[in-house]
């Protein structure tokens, strides 16, 4: 494994790139998730009419949110028992150090899978989330916003806890209806960005039946000295499940925060394109808490595997030199500053 040293001074020779994957247009967007086997009701979700806005400030009390929020957990998942494991059954895949998230218990169940799509439904691409108040989502900005155009993206969905492509109740896939990220893209497009955080507002209070998680603002020294080797980073990759890519979250337990770059966490935790936006957790007497999130990847130019995408095209897959994410201080600091606390 190349040093934390060696990693950052191949910066410059490297090539940067946003973990949000893009499709070839293969489908509509209402397409890509499918009701769970369990599933008590099969109920298309109509598409939406409305245009997603940004937020003004005095409307971010909309999105509930406390500087220091606690876990919802609701009392039938209580009830199912919590779980510290992604997996029903454990599995190891290859060498990978990823595990397919197959556990529909909290804290799995608040995480899901973010669907980007045109203004006619086709699917643009993907990217990972966590639902942090009842009808609120965090994720990356370039999630929600184009860094090339600084434009928003025409039609957002939010799809929670999809496992093989299926979700518990087709009813409960959100459209997110409003907005509000920690940049714009305007005067840096290119990754790491230390603003590249944003949360979305869903058109149902999916937290009131999947969870919610909690952020804890750890400093990256204390997350580098007490918590190495016991993080766990979640998102739905391009590449994985290898055979079905993006249908699953991918799950690496036992990640580390390794430094800082340009404002910017770096950590060791395996991502691939999709997974920006993934949530990068810890356990604190026995609560999952947020400690950061997935935003980009370095890689250099060297091809070490290939895979076969979600559209069917074999694609590349390029040597890892590290991957950065947005330190959760930034956005606990935005919470306190505009006085959010809206109604849970």
């Amino acid at each position: 494994m190349k040093t934390i040293l060696h990693r950052l001074t191949l910066l410059m020779a490297a090539s940067f790139m946003f973990t949000v994957t893009v499709g070839d247009r293969p489908s509509n967007s209402t397409a890509w998730a499918t009701p769970a086997p369990e599933a008590e009701q099969n109920q298309p979700v109509a598409e939406s009419e409305s245009q997603i806005r940004v937020l003004p400030l005095d409307e971010l009390y909309l999105l509930g949110l406390l500087p220091q929020p606690e876990a919802i957990i609701p009392e039938a998942l209580e009830a199912q028992g919590l779980s510290i494991h992604p997996q029903d059954t454990r599995g190891i895949i290859d060498v990978d150090d990823r595990l397919e998230l197959t556990s529909r218990r909290y804290p799995w169940s608040a995480i899901g899978r973010i669907i980007i799509a045109d203004s006619d439904g086709f699917v643009m691409g993907h990217c990972s989330g966590t639902l942090v108040a009842p009808r609120t989502v965090l994720t990356n900005a370039h999630c929600v916003i184009n860094p090339s155009t600084g434009k928003l993206y025409p039609a957002l969905q939010f799809q929670p806890n999809v496992i093989n492509n299926a979700v518990l109740d087709l009813a409960d896939v959100a459209n997110v209806e409003a907005v509000w990220s920690g940049t714009d893209f305007t005067e840096n497009n290119s990754p790491p960005n230390a603003g590249d955080w944003a949360f979305m507002l869903l058109d149902q209070p999916l937290g009131d039946r999947y969870g919610t998680i909690p952020w804890m603002p750890l400093s990256v020294d204390e997350l580098m000295e007490n918590y190495a080797e016991q993080l766990v980073m979640v998102g739905y990759s391009g590449d994985y499940p290898r055979d079905r890519p993006v249908s699953s979250a991918g799950v690496h337990l036992g990640c580390s925060v390794v430094g800082t770059y340009e404002g910017s966490i770096a950590h060791d935790c395996d991502t691939f394109g999709g997974s920006s936006g993934g949530p990068i957790l810890t356990w604190i007497d026995d609560q999952a808490y947020i400690v950061g999130l997935n935003s980009a990847e370095e890689t250099t130019n060297t091809v070490v595997d290939t895979f076969i995408n979600s559209s069917g095209v074999e694609r590349p897959v390029y040597e890892g030199v590290i991957n950065f994410g947005v330190d959760i201080t930034r956005i606990v600091e935005f919470v306190g500053q505009n006085g959010l606390g809206g109604d849970r």
